[in-house]
């Protein structure tokens, strides 16, 4: 993205709001348009998407479509908007992608949720902006559904547009869609969590947790379970409780299975066979930022075979590449001032929670690079400005070059963005389990920016580019040519130029490294970021 590209998208989501409020363009026209991109996008976002891409259905993030198992067409062109904290990003139409066919998002509406919504409308003042967020509120809820409302009578000029009663409205809707729907699925969700928190006193879980470092009572804390081993026991348990084997199988706890020992559906003798999604594995519930179950990640014994994490299935509520474990836990402590740590699995979350609540709060992205709907739901809770974020991934080369990957979300960031020391080999439950609270508390007051290690990254890899061979990490190592040492100098002033708070730290030490004047480097600097016309 080029530098202005954040001016120049505030000044179409501006234009975009004038023409609503001087009514040359009824809010019915942005509500049509939230009905697809808003239980995704804000405000801002809806006019984005739709100034750019009038056709566009279903928009999601790169990642996000990975995640859901379709992959982006090469070549294809991202529609940008603006993440929370106002940087710009790339976003894609389910046209521009490939892969497997996407599950229906809608839920069926329960008997009474036209009942439901009208209630809503009902107790709305019958006047002004309160009136307006009501009707839009149950027009949008109605059509999430799968129903066709008619679209209210709005007044001809929307001057109340804009994001602040524009996001309330989606987030109210937001809230009211999971909660009218029957969430059906929530409630199977939830049934399903208590089945295995039922569960993990007669197991193999409390034992090895506590052996870890994590007490009985910070595993019922944080309601941690256990599937049990048998093919079918949540899948019996939740018939039981009288929910459908296609609402068991559409939130991800059960699969088909035509092998042998599988059961038969419930009720419709046809012979199709259910196998639960999650055996034998400690469980960890995902929740939504308001507290509803939505999937889970199962962990397997340490001598098990499998995946060591397995997620649920994508379902209309469970989106991977949309959650972090620990968000709505962690809540009120980032709104208290607790800083945002990010690991990558939920015991990691845990072990840094336990070993300074007041003073961290970890959320964890379960396997997954920090993508953007992530870093946006994040942004939305915590200071990122004032409090920065600091990554605590594992300490071997993968997870260095995770945080390196985590770069692009969080350049942005008005606070310090900094990465953990942690031993080689060692994520955080892991540094719990062999030195306890106090070593984790050291490994996450020991920290250095993350700036450093991308530059470092690039400068490396930028040398090699050049040079068909890695540079010495040492000062003043061997680059082989003089072409290596700028295209280096080049690529770090590129990373440099994003965060201009550390540009004088960074010049010092790129200086150091390539074995020139530190005025050079300055040089560089200053021509990435102007770049003037040479011979």
């Amino acid at each position: 993205m080029r530098p202005d590209d954040r001016r120049l998208l505030r000044g179409i989501a501006d234009q975009e709001t004038a023409r609503l409020r001087d009514g040359t363009r009824p809010w019915s026209w942005w509500l049509e348009r939230a009905v697809l991109h808003g239980r995704r996008h804000g405000y801002i976002g809806v006019l984005l998407i739709s100034a750019q891409w009038r056709g566009a259905t279903d928009v999601r993030s790169y990642d996000a479509w990975r995640s859901a198992g379709r992959q982006v067409r090469k070549g294809e062109t991202g529609i940008r908007v603006l993440g929370r904290t106002g940087a710009p990003r790339a976003v894609f139409d389910v046209s521009q992608t490939e892969g497997l066919p996407l599950p229906d998002d809608r839920d069926p509406p329960p008997p009474d949720a036209e009942h439901r919504l009208a209630s809503l409308t009902a107790r709305a003042p019958d006047r002004g902006v309160r009136r307006v967020e009501a009707d839009s509120v149950a027009f949008l809820v109605a059509s999430w559904l799968g129903s066709e409302p008619s679209m209210p009578t709005f007044p001809a000029r929307a001057f109340w547009a804009g994001p602040g009663i524009g996001d309330r409205i989606l987030r109210t809707a937001r809230r009211v869609h999971g909660r009218v729907s029957g969430a059906s699925q929530h409630g199977i969700t939830a049934d399903a969590e208590r089945f295995f928190h039922a569960r993990l006193t007669d197991s193999w879980v409390p034992g090895y947790l506590a052996g870890r470092g994590f007490p009985a009572a910070v595993q019922r804390r944080w309601r941690i379970g256990y599937a049990p081993n048998g093919p079918r026991a949540l899948t019996d348990h939740l018939r039981k409780l009288g929910h459908a084997d296609d609402d068991i199988t559409a939130a991800g706890l059960a699969r088909p299975d035509d092998g042998p020992g599988g059961g038969k559906r419930a009720g419709n003798g046809n012979g199709e066979r259910l196998r639960d999604t999650f055996r034998d594995r400690a469980m960890f519930a995902i929740r939504t930022q308001d507290g509803a179950v939505a999937g889970f990640i199962g962990r397997r014994r340490d001598d098990a075979p499998g995946p060591k994490y397995l997620n649920g299935p994508a379902t209309s509520l469970f989106h991977k590449g949309e959650l972090l474990y620990g968000l709505h836990e962690a809540r009120d402590r980032l709104a208290a001032g607790a800083r945002p740590v990010i690991v990558e699995g939920p015991l990691d979350a845990i072990a840094v929670t336990m070993a300074a609540p007041a003073e961290y709060a970890a959320v964890a992205t379960c396997g997954l690079t920090l993508t953007a709907e992530q870093f946006d739901a994040l942004a939305g809770i915590a200071d990122l400005d004032g409090l920065g974020v600091l990554l605590a991934l594992d300490g071997d080369p993968a997870g260095r070059a995770g945080a390196v990957r985590v770069w692009e979300r969080l350049a942005g960031v008005g606070g310090p963005v900094e990465t953990t020391a942690l031993p080689p080999g060692h994520d955080p439950a892991g540094v719990l389990a062999s030195g306890g609270r106090a070593a984790v508390r050291n490994a996450l007051r020991t920290r250095t920016p993350l700036m450093d290690a991308v530059i470092d990254s690039a400068f490396d890899r930028a040398v090699a580019e050049v040079c068909n061979g890695p540079v010495s990490a040492a000062v003043g190592g061997t680059f082989g040519s003089p072409e290596g040492r700028l295209a280096a100098i080049r690529a770090a002033a590129k990373i440099i130029a994003t965060r201009p708070p550390e540009a004088a730290r960074q010049v010092v030490r790129v200086a150091a490294r390539a074995d020139v004047p530190p005025a050079l480097v300055t040089e560089i600097l200053c021509e990435t970021v102007s770049p003037v016309d040479r011979p």
